[in-house]
């Protein structure tokens, strides 16, 4: 209501009228009250305690009494509705700023692609700073100090073009990198570079607030709020633009994650499809290996055919080693692991990966001829090699020097490099690589062995290469470290628990030949034509009978009609039509003591394993040669169903 309105204002007055006229009333009425309980008869003379004058002045004081009374209550009553008001305001207020971080949060949440945030962003986002400008600058993934405008709204587009191209490098927000904190700035002069104090001063711009944006305690973003007018911003709203940051941060984060689970759904399906490749390769080197052992058999041992076969056979069982890493690494198996001197992998992988660098850059060996042995999957071994070395030539693009050193370590509490590492005490081999390359800075350094952190441009690496390295030290017991500084070049080491356990002898003992067969006959279920045919020979050529098949049916059919007088069964264990499980389980169910050998191009340390474990008597990985084939063979023949798989999946085993 309001109370200075005339008709208000008319109503009091005639309230206060009528009130005057009862007090009026109310004094005659007590005058003539005492005239008429006066003796005296004159007029004049009234008995009385008061006089009517008195009587008057306190009625009148107690209507105006009344009326300030009455105004103090209208007036709280007021008061407690303006305050309604302004509760419910503030409640609206308060709402309609939720709704627009809601709808800031739906918009950067739903697209994740934060190349350009869409213009309906800055615009919520200015009215949420209320300012007249808005900014946003987000630095590149492969370039932290790069900051690339990703939106600005409240000028023209040229001057919004201008703003952008000032703020994409890091000088412009110098001051805010160092405070890394929200920071208000109301001299442009003082606190921002030159050519942006310049920009605020033509377009009028008198203050500016800049919010960081942060993610893994780095700064990856700024969001500038420029203002025309003096501008105090108080907490609630300093509160709010922080909460905007921490919307953006949380999309870099989310648009990160997502672009890791698409590499690593490409990875697994890349993954699936080197699993298929490297079954494959293998059925080719199988093949090879068949015949390079076949005509190895019949050439004279001192010709130098025979030499050149040897030397053939050496390469295709490293191509079934390489295929064979593939497969663990693909399926997440954990490889055996051995005793090894580190200082005969270096020294193997060196010599092949100097082969493949640039002749500007040198690598230098200090090994130590003393070097205690470790115990870790040589292949393994190999990787971090060549990872590290990878890395060590990445960091050269110029050429330089790479120093691969070893060294024993004893460490305890008085080693120096005990505040370097977290190990417990005791004794290790470190393998240490330094190379002259351009270094890294903290940030760097911190995170590279994060899994699909990378420095490089995109599509020249994932990220993976370091991040595999320390997986395959830790377990193995160890741990790397890594020291660097920018321009300063970087220093890897590697410290593997060194191991009692003495090496495995270095020349084996010359293999003696399988028994050669009684008669017997073996069904040969094999889908390759080379491997069925070579495999046919070298069997038939130790006295077996063998029949083959080309596929699983076909198998089955000739097992069927003569099982009883089939001692052997060899399949591989995918071919079309009926697998090798599958032949072996419907065997079974005609001749539960059926003798069966499994070969395959997969892995044993999973299919393998589990053939085994069904039934089969023997499992061959392919590739194998004449050798492995034969003394299999023989040993399930003479077997009373005792499992046999060590010697025929040694793919490196010599012919």
């Amino acid at each position: 209501m309001d109370t200075k309105s005339p008709t208000a204002e008319l109503k009091r007055w005639r309230m206060r009228a009528r009130l005057y006229g009862l007090t009026l009333i109310v004094a005659m009425s007590y005058l003539l009250i005492g005239r008429l309980s006066s003796q005296d008869h004159k007029w004049v003379q009234v008995d009385l305690p008061l006089s009517t004058a008195v009587v008057l002045l306190l009625g009148i004081a107690g209507v105006e009494a009344y009326f300030v009374i009455r105004g103090l209550q209208q007036r709280y009553h007021e008061l407690q509705a303006s305050r309604t008001r302004e509760i419910k305001l503030a409640e609206q207020f308060s709402e309609q700023r939720r709704t627009i971080l809601n709808q800031i949060s739906r918009a950067l949440l739903d697209k994740l692609n934060l190349k350009q945030l869409q213009p309906e962003v800055i615009e919520k986002i200015a009215l949420l700073c209320e300012t007249d400008v808005a900014g946003v600058w987000l630095s590149e993934r492969h370039a932290p100090t790069l900051f690339i405008p990703r939106g600005i709204s409240g000028i023209p587009a040229a001057a919004a073009k201008e703003l952008g191209a000032i703020g994409h490098a890091s000088p412009c927000f110098e001051k805010l990198l160092q405070v890394a904190r929200q920071m208000e700035v109301t001299d442009f002069q003082r606190d921002t570079a030159p050519t942006l104090a310049a920009f605020c001063e033509r377009e009028g711009l008198v203050a500016a607030v800049f919010t960081p944006v942060v993610c893994h305690e780095t700064i990856v973003g700024i969001i500038a709020a420029f203002y025309r007018k003096s501008h105090p911003i108080s907490p609630p709203l300093s509160a709010e633009m922080q909460t905007v940051a921490n919307l953006i941060a949380s999309a870099v984060q989310a648009e990160e994650l997502c672009r890791n689970i698409a590499d690593s759904q490409k990875i697994d399906t890349l993954g699936n499809l080197a699993s298929g490749i490297a079954h494959d390769f293998n059925n080719v080197l199988a093949a090879t290996l068949a015949c390079v052992s076949y005509v190895k058999q019949h050439t004279d041992p001192h010709s130098a055919s025979h030499h050149y076969l040897e030397a053939a056979e050496t390469s295709i069982h490293r191509g079934a080693a390489l295929s064979k890493q593939l497969l663990s690494f693909v399926r997440h198996e954990g490889p055996p692991a051995s005793i090894v001197n580190p200082n005969q992998i270096i020294e193997t992988t060196l010599n092949f990966i100097e082969r493949s660098f640039e002749k500007r850059l040198a690598i230098q060996r200090r090994l130590a001829t003393d070097l205690r042995p470790v115990e870790i999957n040589d292949a393994q071994l190999e990787q971090v090699v060549i990872n590290i070395c990878i890395n060590a030539r990445d960091a050269m693009p110029h050429g330089g020097t790479l120093i691969v050193s070893t060294r024993n370590l004893h460490l305890d509490n008085k080693a120096t490099e005990r505040s370097a590492v977290s190990l417990p005490d005791g004794d290790y081999a470190v393998l240490s690589f330094r190379d002259t390359g351009l270094g890294m800075d903290e940030e760097v350094r911190r995170r590279v062995f994060e899994p699909f952190f990378t420095t490089k441009q995109q599509g020249e690496g994932r990220g993976l290469g370091l991040s595999l390295v320390q997986n395959i030290v830790q377990n193995a017991g160890g741990e790397i470290t890594v020291e660097s500084s920018p321009s300063q070049g970087a220093l890897f080491e590697v410290f593997l628990p060194a191991t009692t356990k003495p090496l495995p002898a270095t020349t084996a003992p010359a293999a003696t030949a399988p028994h050669g067969g009684k008669g017997e006959r073996i069904l040969l279920a094999e889908d390759e034509e080379v491997i069925r045919e070579m495999t046919q020979l070298a069997l038939e050529s130790q006295g077996y009978s063998v029949i083959t098949a080309s596929d699983g049916m076909t198998a089955m059919a000739l097992y069927k009609q003569r099982w009883k007088e089939i001692d052997l069964v060899i399949a591989d264990m995918v071919m079309p039509r009926l697998s090798g499980m599958e032949l072996l389980a419907r065997m079974k169910e005609i001749n539960p003591q059926v003798r069966v050998i499994v070969s395959s191009g997969f892995s044993r340390d999973l299919e393998g394993q589990h053939m085994l474990q069904y039934g089969c008597l023997g499992y061959l990985q392919k590739p194998y040669d004449s050798h492995a084939l034969q003394q299999l063979v023989r040993s399930v023949l003479d077997s009373k169903q005792t499992r046999f798989e060590t010697l025929a999946c040694d793919t490196n085993s010599s012919a």
